[in-house]
């Protein structure tokens, strides 16, 4: 079997993220090259958002972890930076296992988020970033009032989607 590197595991994590918006139908392109600090720029609701995707592989004790921090080499050594304020608008999170994505305001984590698919077993509640807040179909239907979901589009009439 062949090794998968971390680089492998980013790429899979914007195809799906970019196949997702195009499903959607919301406008979004992809800035050039890997230097920026945007993977893509989507368009919601008539304004343009940059995002950053970030990939976990894990899913496991009912939740999954996610690092938002970029890495930089500089001397042969391995930097790792936060995001600053007007680098991006939001992170789109994709578990491998899980197969899910996740839409998160640059605001809320920093450096790493838990999102968990699962309650807590000490029933914490404070802190809890559970799966339905950011699942995606739920982050755009609030954040664009003429978001239809892949369901609703597909069980739309042709007189539907040409009006």
């Amino acid at each position: 079997m062949v090794a998968i590197n971390s680089k492998s595991v980013g790429n899979l994590g914007e195809a799906k993220v970019l196949c997702k918006f195009v499903e959607l139908r919301i406008p979004v392109y992809v800035p050039f090259g890997d230097n920026e600090k945007a993977d893509l720029v989507a368009d919601f609701g008539g304004k343009l958002q940059r995002i950053q995707v970030k990939t976990s592989i894990k899913a496991e004790d009912g939740k999954m972890i996610f690092d938002l921090t970029s890495t930089l080499t500089k001397n042969k050594k391995y930097i790792r930076r936060k995001y600053e304020d007007g680098e991006i608008d939001y992170f789109a999170l994709y578990n491998v296992t899980r197969d899910k994505i996740y839409l998160v305001p640059y605001s809320e984590p920093k450096t790493v988020m838990f999102i968990r698919y699962e309650q807590p077993k000490n029933r914490q509640s404070k802190k809890v970033h559970l799966e339905e807040d950011y699942l995606i179909d739920n982050v755009l239907g609030k954040i664009d009032e003429n978001y239809v979901t892949i369901n609703e589009f597909v069980n739309c009439t042709v007189d539907e989607v040409v009006a």
